[in-house]
């Protein structure tokens, strides 16, 4: 495993475990709201926090980007690190389970390996560039469909911006006439691992 990527896996197990701890204790958790169907927690928080703090164990002069605390420059801006600590914190909140942790390292502008960490199921989602992607140390690769029918698609729905439903609800339906289901779980991330996991098509 790259040195880089061994890091974001150990940052990422790191974030799982605040996040798991606390998804056992929710009613401890503090809620805060970023905007409209928006909303933030002590766990995205602190979560973010772990990780920052995994990576500048290792690499204290890269620039970091998280969700929660924004841009951290560093001297070394040719490598950025971009975290999202809990994508699917709606879901979180209200006790169901499936969220993940998300980081991702871009070297001179290029996005060069990447972590997605389910810490309910265990599963760990890793890419390294030019090397495909794993599950669990697995690897795993998209089939290449040519037709929408047969094939389950997911989506989400635009909550932040509901002046638009009616077009993203246009898109649904011309979709689903075309394939076997659709999908809206409320993890970004886990949907796009999934392409390859489970050999699905998405929007």
């Amino acid at each position: 495993m790259h040195p880089m990527l061994n890091i974001a896996v150990r940052a990422a197990r790191n974030a799982g475990k605040v996040i798991i701890r606390s998804f056992e204790q929710l009613e401890k958790v503090e809620v805060e709201s970023k905007g409209s169907n928006d909303f933030v927690t002590s766990v995205d928080k602190a979560a973010e926090e772990t990780i920052i703090e995994t990576i500048r164990k290792s690499y204290p002069t890269h620039t970091i980007i998280g969700e929660e605390f924004g841009l951290s420059t560093g001297s070394d801006d040719d490598y950025q690190w971009i975290i999202d600590p809990l994508d699917g914190t709606t879901n979180f909140i209200k006790g169901i389970p499936h969220f993940a942790v998300s980081i991702a390292l871009k070297v001179k502008g290029k996005i060069d390996q990447a972590v997605i960490f389910d810490p309910i199921r265990g599963e760990l989602f890793t890419a390294s560039r030019g090397k495909g992607a794993q599950l669990n140390g697995m690897r795993i690769r998209v089939k290449a469909h040519k037709e929408l029918s047969g094939t389950v698609l997911a989506t989400g729905f635009p909550f932040k911006h509901r002046q638009h439903t009616n077009a993203y609800m246009a898109m649904f339906s011309a979709l689903f006439q075309k394939t076997s289901d659709m999908r809206r779980a409320g993890s970004a991330a886990l949907d796009l691992a999934y392409v390859a996991g489970s050999c699905r098509w998405f929007f």
